[in-house]
């Protein structure tokens, strides 16, 4: 999904603000270990492309295979329900979910 706001200061200062949270975020990782975003136009003006990472179109991966959706993730089966005939939850759609925790002498992990 694209999404644009036409040339609205208020839409095109919030990309801008986003890019500059990209920005910073990007400066904590190694070269290629950050997935690069470049902001898109449409007739001059910012665009923001929006995905799903949960799904893919049967039609953009018609020899991926279907993986079930883990009970942690959709223990309600939400998204297995929304996949339906015309979308799949494949290898690149999982998605690695992290957590830091502090130990008593202070180190994180």
């Amino acid at each position: 999904m694209t999404i644009t706001g036409l040339g609205s200061p208020t839409f095109e200062e919030a990309v801008r603000s986003a890019y500059g949270f990209y920005e910073r975020f990007q400066r904590q990782f190694a070269d290629g270990k950050f997935e690069t975003w470049e902001t898109a136009t449409y007739k001059g003006s910012y665009t923001l492309d929006l995905s799903n990472r949960y799904l893919t179109p049967k039609k953009d991966a018609p020899t991926a295979e279907h993986i079930p959706f883990s009970k942690v993730v959709d223990p309600h089966g939400i998204l297995e329900d929304m996949a339906g005939k015309d979308y799949i939850h494949g290898e690149e759609n999982e998605v690695q979910y992290y957590a830091c925790h502090s130990e008593a002498n202070g180190n994180k992990r």
